[in-house]
């Protein structure tokens, strides 16, 4: 366990090429990649095979046979925690197909921030109490935290010694395994791919670039130049091409080349912030400068309210679990298009742990392998929740014709069928330079993108020292 993770959260960094256009078979194709995209994929693939490496290829335990439960009583019930109730809709899942595991599975929904220290006090106050009826055998949790319990050997098991093998994981992708995996255990596992894209309004496409189709729109987006030329056309036609200028974070961030934090051999700690975060700075306010949004901050109720007819917002930065949360704020299904934008990049995503004290392994190394391994579940996910997902095979048939009518995503974006394209995202997403601080330090990277802005800090370097003097006094690390 790193010495300053108990002060710290997290959140995400490189990833790669996405959503595109559609033929005429109303199919998506994907983007062509750039020299750039090779080389990261390259590396991200051989980090997560050596990770592989470490790994065992066979275990004595089969966890994919359900487990027996003749003869198991409430001392054989495990608690499931979380902030909110997504994670028990996916698990749930699971339980419908193996309904004979409901009697013992709890689900405590907090109803708090999953991100914020309140759910980390939640979380490690049930751990340190130890009492089997409240105890978190499976924790659920944001990548942006999840690696305060992964990388804490006292609170979460490796899930190899509960029966999880290199061959279990043969199809989940390499960013999920790159995350999951801690000193060549393997400490949290998803079901969730949260490839980045740009959801666009079709009927302002039409009305102000002649077209909605995603072809012609994702080429009205290619690269930075060519965004606000578009934002330009839009505002000329009295429309914001974003909600805010912060909502090009992801994807910004999501750039950089190296981690924020890097550990040396002896332990010492070293902050590294590249010119990434001086193209954030600069774009963030040559946004809210000319005038190219409606000065919304994301999640507030301006942002929101955007995403209906009424709005007058021609994109959001998001990802697949964004479907459900655009159309919960009004966002008129069919009346979007999905493109990769100007550049590929990940957002989120869920990943699970197991409490080191559980009172039954068993059932929860069985529930993590159904919920991130049996396809016949993560197909049944992506088809009533429009997810993306973290296993090849899964996605497999999704893109080859196994995607139902109602699918959230197919129906939100008209007819796109976005699984082959997520999966080529998804295969590129690197998550092996992620840092254990990434979150805590990119909420000092808001506090002086916003004072940037505002005009507050009249340089980009007053901006980049104020990150560099909170990471010092707050975390004890210096910048290289």
């Amino acid at each position: 366990m790193k010495k300053k993770l108990v002060s710290a959260l997290l959140l995400t960094t490189m990833s790669l090429s996405l959503l595109a256009g559609c033929g005429e078979s109303g199919e998506v194709a994907p983007a062509a990649p750039a020299d750039t995209t090779q080389t990261t994929e390259t590396t991200a693939a051989d980090t997560a095979a050596q990770v592989l490496e470490e790994g065992p290829a066979t275990s004595d335990v089969d966890i994919t046979a359900v487990p027996d439960v003749s003869g198991w009583d409430d001392s054989k019930k495990i608690m499931v925690y979380e902030w909110d109730d997504d994670f028990q809709k996916k698990l749930s899942v699971v339980l419908d197909h193996y309904p004979e595991l409901k009697p013992y599975v709890e689900f405590n929904v907090l109803g708090i921030s999953g991100t914020g220290e309140e759910y980390k006090t939640a979380i490690d106050t049930a751990l340190e109490a130890g009492d089997p009826a409240t105890y978190p055998s499976i924790i659920p949790a944001d990548n942006d935290v999840a690696k305060y319990w992964s990388e804490d050997d006292s609170k979460t098991m490796n899930l190899y010694d509960l029966g999880f093998t290199t061959e279990i994981l043969k199809d989940t992708y390499d960013f999920a395994i790159q995350y999951g995996t801690y000193n060549g255990e393997l400490k949290a596992v998803t079901w969730q791919g949260c490839p980045g894209s740009i959801y666009y309004r079709r009927d302002i496409a039409k009305e102000v670039l002649g077209s909605d189709d995603p072809a012609d729109v994702q080429a009205a987006l290619a690269d930075w130049d060519k965004f606000f030329e578009t934002a330009d056309k839009l505002k000329a036609a009295g429309y914001a091409i974003t909600a805010g200028s912060d909502e090009v974070k992801y994807a910004m961030w999501d750039q950089q080349t190296k981690p924020l934090v890097t550990v040396a051999a002896d332990g010492t700690e070293t902050l590294t912030l590249d010119d990434t975060l001086v193209d954030y700075f600069e774009t963030n306010k040559k946004l809210a400068d000319g005038g190219y949004t409606l000065g919304a901050s994301m999640w507030d109720g301006t942002w929101a309210d955007g995403m209906k007819d009424s709005g007058k917002v021609f994109c959001y930065f998001c990802c697949p679990w964004m479907t459900g949360v655009m159309t919960g704020n009004g966002a008129t299904e069919g009346n979007w298009g999905a493109v990769v934008g100007p550049c590929g990049y990940h957002w989120g995503g869920t990943y699970a742990m197991v409490g080191k004290d559980t009172p039954n392994p068993e059932l929860c190394a069985f529930l993590l392998w159904a919920l991130t391994s049996d396809t016949d579940v993560l197909v049944d996910i992506a088809n009533k929740y429009g997810d993306g997902l973290s296993n090849k095979a899964a996605d497999a048939r999704l893109a080859g014709g196994e995607l139902a009518d109602d699918n959230a995503a197919l129906v939100f974006l008209n007819g796109q069928n976005p699984y082959a394209t997520w999966a080529d995202a998804s295969a590129a997403l690197d998550q092996s330079k992620r840092s254990y601080a990434d979150s805590t330090i990119r909420g000092y990277i808001d506090s002086a993108a916003k004072s940037y802005t505002s005009g507050e800090y009249k340089t980009v370097d007053e901006a980049m020292q104020f990150v560099k003097d909170q990471v010092k006094t707050q975390l004890g690390i210096d910048a290289e």
